[in-house]
């Protein structure tokens, strides 16, 4: 993600892309004292209910990322952005704001955040950190079906944890796509290994499209799109516009 391109403004946002932006939240640039103030009071209330200082700052930071880069698509002041919770809790532009068939999703993990955005076009996407002291196989055990299982035990030891992730990633961003958070069945995704050890994972629901990231640096992420047909992506790393905070 560090090597992704930062565009002096957003491009032109079409219909049938996909843009996604990757955000640092560590970069000690980024004033996050006094960009607590460009969120709602709903975010700034959220924000200051995290214990942990790191964790408050990452999603002050992710925020205003997502506020800053909607602004620009919609020609608008970050501040003048509002959000309503769709089913399940997915947050959407609020219906004033939604004519342009605007559709974004967000994710963030440790130190990095996602943030695909798409026009017409219903968007999930996840990132994860690997965590090597992370014991993935409870969960896995859980929320796998016996045929992940299967795959992922087969496995080399040394790919078990990369597998876990991607598959993972890809249950949860599908999730998001279709709205229904961790209500929805975890079963809809399989994963496989191919003949040249390399970890396959493929959506099993109709209608919609799984696409593995390979973020690197230490993460794994996957994007689902609405319908089957191939779209572009367009990746971009995010640096803020302070004029659309003025």
């Amino acid at each position: 993600m560090n090597l992704w391109p930062t565009p002096p403004e957003p491009p032109p946002l079409f219909e049938g892309g996909v843009h996604l932006w990757a955000i640092a939240l560590n970069e000690a640039r980024f004033d996050t004292g006094s960009w607590l103030s460009r969120l709602s009071p709903e975010e700034q209330a959220r924000a200051q209910r995290f214990k942990f200082a790191d964790d408050r700052r990452r999603y002050i930071v992710a925020h205003v990322a997502l506020r800053d880069i909607l602004a620009g698509y919609l020609e608008l002041a970050a501040g003048d952005l509002r959000f309503v919770d769709g089913e399940n809790g997915k947050p959407r532009l609020a219906s004033t704001l939604a004519g342009g068939g605007i559709e974004f999703n967000l994710s963030h993990s440790h130190e990095q955040a996602l943030i695909a955005v798409t026009q017409q076009t219903v968007v999930g996407i996840d990132l994860e950190f690997v965590k090597n002291d992370f014991g993935f196989h409870e969960v896995a055990e859980r929320f796998f079906t016996d045929r992940e299982m299967s795959a992922l035990r087969a496995l080399p030891p040394s790919l078990q944890r990369q597998a876990f992730y991607i598959c993972w990633t890809s249950k949860e961003a599908l999730l998001k796509a279709r709205g229904t958070g961790l209500s929805g069945a975890l079963d809809e995704v399989e994963i496989s290994l191919t003949s040249g050890n390399r970890i396959v994972v493929n959506a099993l629901v109709a209608g919609w499209t799984l696409i593995e990231l390979n973020p690197g640096d230490g993460y794994e992420g996957a994007l689902v799109v609405e319908g089957k047909k191939a779209l572009p992506l367009h990746r971009h790393r995010w640096q803020p516009y302070s004029v659309r905070y003025a």
